[in-house]
């Protein structure tokens, strides 16, 4: 059974506590202290693929945390 209110998941980098955003402007990966400026995903595997990427190019793969 689908839920009614969609999932959503963020990146939060280990070492800092940190989510990760987007920066639009000069498109790369920042950290970010708010959730609601954080890079959004409404799937777990598009989370999870976007972290395992993340991890092979900055060398620390962020955690996946799903929000209520």
């Amino acid at each position: 059974m689908r839920s009614p209110v969609a999932e959503r998941y963020v990146l939060r980098q280990n070492c800092t506590g940190s989510y990760l955003s987007l920066n639009h402007q000069t498109q790369s990966i920042e950290g970010v202290s708010s959730v609601e400026a954080a890079w959004s995903f409404h799937s777990h595997e598009g989370a999870v693929n976007h972290a395992l990427l993340i991890g092979q190019t900055h060398g620390e793969t962020p955690d996946v945390i799903k929000l209520a």
